[in-house]
C-alpha cells in the first residue's frame, strides 16, 4: 500500500481537472492552479485552524459551504471557490469581522499589504446592516521590548497565539477572555520577549501587532526591497532589507526559504539594522600619533600601512607580520586577504579572535533539513538560542513534531522543550535512546576533547551528522578561504604560520611589527583579554578595519572605516555549506570602504597583482566544493589547552556564555534595540549564592590580578557547577575576558537588592 504522500487524489477546482497527494487541504490543492482562497488564520507552517471562515468554498453535494483551510482533498471531489454562494458567504464573514474594527487605514502600519484591506475589497459589501457603534479597545498596548499591540484590529485568528505554541515551543501569547472581549495577552503579565517575537507581526494578517522600530515609519510603496543574507550568526537566513530613502526600516522574512530559515527570523536578525546610521559610526581613516587619532585621507592610510608591512618583511621578515581576519568579511574579502598577505610571505593567518577554534564541522557535516530528521540530538557548549537562534528552532522542531529525543551538556538556559539535561559527555552518550538510527551532535566549537569523546562514545552503527554553532556570521567561510595557519583555500596544505594565540604572544614578545585585524574584535572576545591588551601595545603597528570604535580599535595604530553587510556585495557560507549571496541595499557613507576594497588599495601600494573579479569568484566556488577530511574536534584546529575545570578551594573560576545580543559593535551602537541587550550579569550555583548570601538581583563586585569589574547583577541558576561563577561574552561594559584563563576571582562586595553593602 503506498503511503498518502506518493498516493494522488483526482479532483476539480473551478473546473480545473488535477491530481494532489492525498491528505492535501483543498486551501494548498488550489495554489497549484493559481487560485487563490483567501485567509486569516491559516497558515502553511502552522497548520489549520478553522477559526476565521473567511476561507469558504463550495463542495459539489455538500449542502453547506466548508472550509478550505481545514477540508482534505477526496477523490472525485468538485470544488467551487468562485460562485454567488461563497461570494454571500465571505461577504458575511468579512462584516463581521469588520464591526468593531477601526477605520484607520490611513494611519495603520499594516496599510498597503494588509490582509483585510485588499479581502475587504475583494469580497466584502459596500454597507453594513449594522447601526450600532464599534466597540472600542486599547490602543498602543506595550507588549514588550519589540511588539506593539492594538487590540481594536485584532480579527482573533490566533496566528500569534500558534506561532508561540507550535513554532517556538514557548506558549507566551494567550487569548484572553471571550466573545467581543477577546484579547491578546501574555500568559503571565510579563512582557513578551524571546528570540522570536518579530515574526508574530508578519504573521499578524492585519494592523493588530506592530514592530516598535517600524511604527509610523513608511508605507510598503515608499520602499526599496532587496533581497540579501543575514549575517548576524552562522545559519545565514535569507531576508528582505526594506530602505527608505537611503535608511533601512525593517528586514522581512523570505517565506519560502525553507532549506535555510523555514520562513523566520530571530529578533538580532530582524532588529539590528538600526546601527547603519548612528552617529558614533566611523567615517574616515583615523591615525594614532601619541595618544590621539587624527583624520587621515585613503591615500596616507594606505601608504601608512604599506610602508609599515614593507619594512616589518625588509627588517625582521615576513614571520614578523599578521593578520587576524574576522567572520565578518565576505567569502570574497577572506580569500583576498590570505592570497595577498601569503603572496607576500606571510603565513600567520587566522579567523579566530574569540573563544572558538573550529568552524568547519568536516566530514560528517548535515543540513538543517537533516537536523529535523534526526531521531536524537545533542547540544554540547553554548546554546544554540544565544549562537543561532534559527538553527535552534531547527531543534525544538524536531523535538515537538518528530518526538527527537534532546541532551544537553551542561546547559544554563532552561530548554522550551522537553530535554534531558546532563553533566558530561558521559551521561550524554548514556542518556541516547538505544533505538536511535540518526544522531546530531550540535556544538559550540570551543571544547574539542569534550566532543571528540562524545563522538567516540556513540554507537557505531548510527548516522551520526554534526553541526558547529559559530561566534561570527561567516567563521566557516573565513576558515575554508584560507584564513588559518595551517590550511590555505578549500583546506589545502599551507606552509605552518602562527595562529592568533601565538601571534599575540609574539605580539608580547616584540617579535610582532604588524598586525592586520579585519572584522574582529579580540580585545573583547578573546578569552586572554590581559594577553590582547598587552600584545596589541606592544606591536608597533595595528590596524583594525571596523564600523565603530571597539576595543580593539581603540588600541590600534590605524583604525579604517568599513563597510556593513548591507552596503556590500559577495557571498557568506554558513553553518551547514550553503554559499549565500550578500547584496547590497544602502549606499555606505562617503569614505567608509569594504574590506575587499581596502585590501585592493593596499596591494597597489605594495606591488601585488591580486586575481580579477571572477577569478576570485570561481576560486571560492572550487575552496566551497571540496569535502573537507577532518571531523569536529580535528588536532588541526588544537591550538590551546582547555582549562581544567576543577574546583578552586577559595573563591571562583570564570566561565564564559554567550548571548545573541551581546557585543560592542553594531548591537551596542543600536539604539532601538536597547532594551534586547543583556545585563551585565554574573551567573552563580545555589551552593555558591549561599556561601556568598546572594539572591538573584543583588550585585557584586569581582577581583583578581589587581582588576575589579563592578557592579554585576547576580543570577542563580540550579544548573551551574560549584564554584564556576559565569559571565556573559562580549559586553563592553563587564568584559568576561577582564581575567586571564584560569584565574580564580574573589566576591569583594556585595550590594542587597536594598543597597545595603556588605564586605565579602
Amino acid at each position: 500500500m503506498a503511503d498518502n504522500a506518493a498516493e494522488l487524489v483526482s479532483l476539480t477546482i473551478d473546473g480545473v481537472p488535477l491530481k494532489v497527494p492525498k491528505g492535501t487541504l483543498l486551501v494548498e490543492a488550489a495554489k497549484q492552479i493559481k487560485q487563490e482562497i483567501p485567509v486569516y488564520c491559516y497558515h502553511t507552517k502552522l497548520g489549520p485552524a478553522g477559526l476565521c471562515r473567511v476561507c469558504l468554498v463550495e463542495i459539489e453535494g455538500t449542502p453547506k459551504l466548508q472550509i478550505a483551510c481545514n477540508t482534505p482533498v477526496a477523490d472525485g471531489m468538485v470544488v467551487r471557490t468562485q460562485n454567488a454562494k461563497v461570494d454571500a458567504g465571505r461577504a458575511m464573514i468579512l462584516e463581521l469581522l469588520l464591526v468593531n474594527h477601526p477605520l484607520d487605514c490611513p494611519v495603520c502600519d499594516k496599510g498597503g499589504e494588509c490582509d483585510l484591506q485588499d479581502y475587504a475589497m475583494a469580497y466584502a459589501r459596500g454597507t453594513s446592516d449594522l447601526a450600532d457603534p464599534k466597540t472600542s479597545k486599547p490602543k498602543g498596548v506595550d507588549l514588550g521590548p519589540t511588539i506593539v499591540l492594538d487590540e481594536e484590529r485584532c480579527v482573533v485568528c490566533q496566528r500569534c497565539v500558534r506561532f508561540d505554541d507550535i513554532i517556538v515551543g514557548d506558549p507566551q501569547l494567550v487569548l484572553k477572555d471571550r466573545g467581543v472581549r477577546d484579547m491578546i495577552a501574555t500568559a503571565s503579565g510579563d512582557p513578551y520577549r524571546h528570540n522570536f517575537t518579530g515574526n508574530v507581526t508578519e504573521l499578524c494578517p492585519v494592523g493588530a501587532l506592530t514592530s516598535k522600530t517600524y511604527r509610523f515609519k513608511s508605507r510598503p510603496w515608499d520602499l526599496d526591497r532587496t533581497q540579501t543574507t543575514c549575517t548576524q550568526c552562522s545559519v545565514g537566513c535569507q531576508m528582505f532589507s526594506d530602505v527608505r530613502f537611503g535608511v533601512p526600516l525593517r528586514t522581512m522574512s523570505v517565506e519560502h526559504d525553507d532549506a535555510i530559515s523555514d520562513g523566520w527570523l530571530c529578533d538580532r536578525g530582524r532588529y539590528n539594522i538600526g546601527f547603519y546610521d548612528a552617529k558614533e559610526r566611523i567615517t574616515q581613516p583615523l591615525y594614532k600619533r601619541g595618544d590621539t587619532f587624527m583624520q587621515i585621507s585613503w591615500d596616507d592610510a594606505f601608504a601608512l600601512w604599506a610602508r609599515a608591512i614593507t619594512d616589518a618583511i625588509h627588517l625582521s621578515g615576513p614571520q614578523s607580520v599578521g593578520t587576524i581576519g574576522g567572520g565578518r568579511l565576505t567569502n570574497e574579502e577572506a580569500y583576498v586577504a590570505q592570497y595577498l598577505f601569503r603572496a607576500l610571505g606571510v603565513n600567520n593567518l587566522d579567523w579566530r579572535a574569540g573563544r572558538q577554534r573550529q568552524a568547519t564541522p568536516g566530514s560528517r557535516g548535515g543540513t538543517l533539513a537533516d537536523l529535523e530528521r534526526a531521531n536524537a540530538i545533542v547540544v554540547l557548549g553554548d546554546s544554540p538560542a544565544d549562537r543561532a537562534p534559527v538553527l535552534d528552532l531547527r531543534i525544538r522542531k524536531a523535538v515537538k513534531r518528530a518526538n527527537a529525543t534532546l541532551v544537553r551538556v551542561a546547559p544554563l538556559d532552561v530548554s522550551p522543550v522537553p530535554s534531558i539535561d546532563v553533566v558530561d559527555v558521559a551521561q550524554a552518550a548514556a542518556a541516547l535512546p538505544a533505538t536511535a538510527s540518526s544522531i546530531a551532535v550540535v556544538w559550540d566549537g570551543i571544547d574539542a576533547a569534550a566532543v571528540e569523546r562524545l563522538l567516540d562514545a556513540l554507537p557505531e552503527n548510527v548516522t551520526v551528522r554534526t553541526y558547529i554553532t559559530s561566534e561570527q556570521g561567516n567563521a566557516r567561510g573565513a576558515e575554508t578561504m584560507g584564513m588559518h595557519p595551517r590550511f590555505a583555500p578549500g583546506f589545502a596544505a599551507a606552509e605552518n604560520g602562527l595562529d592568533t594565540e601565538a601571534m599575540l604572544a609574539a605580539a608580547s614578545d616584540g617579535a610582532l611589527a604588524v598586525l592586520s585585524i579585519f572584522g574582529a574584535n579580540p580585545a573583547l572576545r578573546h578569552p586572554n583579554g590581559p594577553l590582547v591588551r598587552a600584545a596589541l601595545a606592544k606591536t608597533p603597528f595595528v590596524v583594525v578595519s571596523e564600523l565603530f570604535m571597539t576595543e580593539s580599535a581603540k588600541l590600534a595604530t590605524l583604525v579604517l572605516p568599513a563597510k556593513g553587510a548591507f552596503e556590500k556585495n559577495g557571498t557568506t557560507l554558513n553553518a551547514t555549506g550553503d554559499a549565500l549571496p550578500v547584496n547590497a541595499s544602502l549606499q555606505a557613507p562617503e569614505g567608509v570602504l569594504s574590506d575587499l576594497e581596502m585590501l585592493v588599495g593596499l596591494a597597489e601600494q605594495l606591488g601585488v597583482n591580486l586575481p580579477a573579479q571572477e577569478a576570485v569568484h570561481a576560486a571560492v566556488i572550487e575552496a566551497i566544493a571540496q569535502a573537507p577530511a577532518f571531523d569536529l574536534g580535528d588536532h588541526a584546529f588544537r591550538t590551546r589547552a582547555a582549562q581544567a575545570a576543577t574546583i578552586p578551594a577559595d573563591g571562583l573560576r570564570v566561565a564564559v556564555h554567550s548571548n545573541v545580543f551581546a557585543g560592542d559593535g553594531t548591537s551596542a551602537h543600536d539604539e532601538r534595540i536597547v532594551a534586547l541587550r543583556p545585563l551585565a550579569e554574573a551567573l552563580l550555583s545555589t551552593d555558591d549564592a549561599k556561601v556568598y548570601g546572594v539572591s538573584s538581583g543583588d550585585r557584586i563586585d569581582l577581583e583578581a590580578g589587581g582588576l575589579t569589574l563592578h557592579n554585576l547583577s547576580v543570577a542563580v541558576r540550579a544548573g551551574i557547577a560549584r564554584g564556576t561563577l559565569v559571565l556573559v561574552d562580549g559586553l563592553a561594559t563587564a568584559p568576561a575576558n577582564s581575567f586571564a584563563p584560569g584565574a580564580v576571582v574573589r566576591v569583594v562586595h556585595v550590594r542587597k537588592g536594598d543597597s545595603t553593602l556588605v564586605e565579602a
